[in-house]
């Protein structure tokens, strides 16, 4: 993705297009999808999932006599491809969704078909687990999820020596955000090149770092779909969206403070998840915030440095560790115009199956939905302690789309707001922007006055939907749903 300068960020004031939102992406590998009888195209950014899927698809489409063409998109590059394959007409059979809408949208476009998992693997799924709007749309499954709710992306890593070097704690790590402030100045003191590393040119994932701060910081957020999208989100118990509130504005000092410090590695606006992790392993930064897949990543391109990655939690500003997330959303989706059909659903079957869930553990990247095959796994301690602290203190907000399906037609019909949580975020860390509080009140105030557009335009299609769909009234992070 492309770093906004000053003069771009302030061109970004109006609403943006499904292609002009996707043309930020850059992808060296965009082919389009090879139209060959008996193959089966698949398209994923699963890369600690390779070797598993790949073992997945000679079991079941060598069985079934079939090949699966499979490529491993970078996240940043997954959408680009999808769509210059959207416009050749040229979609592979299955993909995940890096185009970025809801996932109405791929329903009501008819870019997606409906699945037929087998007996065995539809009982896998406990009452719940799939939601109309998420997963089924009219009664019909489109997709399941493969991961568990119960994680987020934003734990800190970082190396023991170095920590110990520099007089922190190598086997706890920063708690607070001034414990994680006071290490990164220290550890710039004591040789590293900075302290903290952020892939600033990744928006999706620098976004959901803000939103995972601002949960441990305290706000109590629903999630209408999957992951950390910022129209998603809103205040549980208000539904207005939480932009400018304390907490936000609070993360947005914390980060701000670690740029003011020079602590931030310089180069991080340039920088995507990828590359930022590798400098990070290169001793470039001393902390870093990654996901539970990050062990994985290691394990398969930096294995060296396992021996010493120690990890703790999310930084919060009282260091009590709590975070929140949503409902996890479907992870494959079967494309309208595949004519292996039957085949994909037997795939995605084999992918739903406890065998599957015991080689996700092993894989190391999002933590399965059947969190107890990690401990039947042989992974390193520190992924282990990675899926054990956000069990601990990760609890499930609740869903609006749950309480209301036709809240997926109001994410539907909005459109893109300009500069989005992403943007700002860039541009504030970058130095393109001066009064961050005044732009998230914009932005807030701008996201809801196109949703309340957009509830208007479904409820004349007559469909039942207000902003009461958005409130829950008792939410808070204590009676949120822990893991089971």
């Amino acid at each position: 993705m492309r770093n906004l300068d000053r003069r771009t960020f302030l061109a970004l004031g109006g609403a943006a297009g499904l292609a002009g939102a996707l043309g930020l992406a850059g992808c060296g590998r965009s082919g389009p999808a090879p139209d060959v009888a008996g193959t089966i195209t698949w398209w994923d950014q699963f890369q600690p999932l390779e070797a598993l899927q790949r073992e997945t698809f000679d079991a079941v489409a060598g069985r079934l006599g079939v090949t699966v063409d499979y490529t491993v998109y970078d996240p940043a590059g997954l959408g680009q491809a999808l769509q210059l394959a959207q416009q050749s007409g040229r979609v592979p059979d299955v993909f995940t969704n890096g185009y970025g809408v809801p996932e109405l949208v791929l329903v009501e476009n008819g870019w997606v078909a409906p699945i037929e998992l087998s007996p065995d693997a539809r009982a896998r799924f406990p009452e719940g687990a799939l939601v109309e709007g998420l997963h089924t749309f009219g009664g019909e499954l489109y997709s399941f999820p493969l991961f568990t709710p119960y994680q987020h992306a934003t734990l800190t890593w970082f190396d023991q020596r170095a920590v110990e070097q520099a007089g922190g704690d190598p086997e706890n790590g920063p708690r607070t955000w001034d414990e994680f402030r006071t290490l990164a100045g220290a550890l710039t003191s004591a040789g590293t090149s900075s302290g903290w590393i952020e892939g600033l040119a990744l928006l999706d994932r620098l976004r959901q770092h803000v939103i995972d701060l601002a949960t441990g910081a305290g706000a109590v957020l629903s999630f209408a779909g999957n992951g950390a999208d910022a129209p998603r989100v809103a205040d549980a118990r208000t539904g207005e969206y939480p932009f400018d509130s304390a907490e936000f504005l609070d993360v947005f000092e914390f980060l701000g403070s670690l740029v003011r410090d020079g602590v931030m590695f310089p180069s991080s606006t340039s920088l995507d998840v990828r590359t930022a992790r590798a400098r990070w392993v290169g001793g470039s930064a001393g902390l870093f915030f990654d996901g539970p897949w990050n062990v994985g990543v290691l394990a398969g391109q930096f294995p060296d440095a396992l021996a010493t990655l120690g990890l703790s939690a999310m930084p919060t500003p009282d260091g009590v560790a709590r975070a929140m997330n949503g409902p996890v959303g479907g992870s494959f989706w079967l494309s309208r115009t595949s004519s292996d059909a039957t085949a994909v659903s037997e795939i995605l079957s084999a992918m739903a199956s406890a065998e599957y869930a015991r080689g996700l553990a092993a894989a190391m990247d999002q933590p399965p939905a059947d969190v107890a095959a990690v401990a039947e796994a042989d992974v390193p301690d520190a992924y282990r302690q990675a899926v054990s602290l956000m069990r601990d203190s990760v609890r499930l907000g609740p869903s609006p789309v749950a309480k209301n399906p036709a809240v997926g037609a109001v994410l539907s019909e909005m459109k893109q707001i300009r500069p989005n949580l992403g943007e700002i975020a860039q541009g504030y860390l970058g130095g393109n922007v001066d009064d961050v509080g005044a732009e998230l009140t914009r932005y807030r105030s701008r996201l809801a006055t196109e949703r309340d557009r957009a509830i208007e335009v479904v409820r004349s299609r007559g469909q039942e939907v207000s902003l009461d769909d958005w409130i829950f009234d008792d939410a808070d992070q204590t009676t949120g749903s822990p893991r089971p």
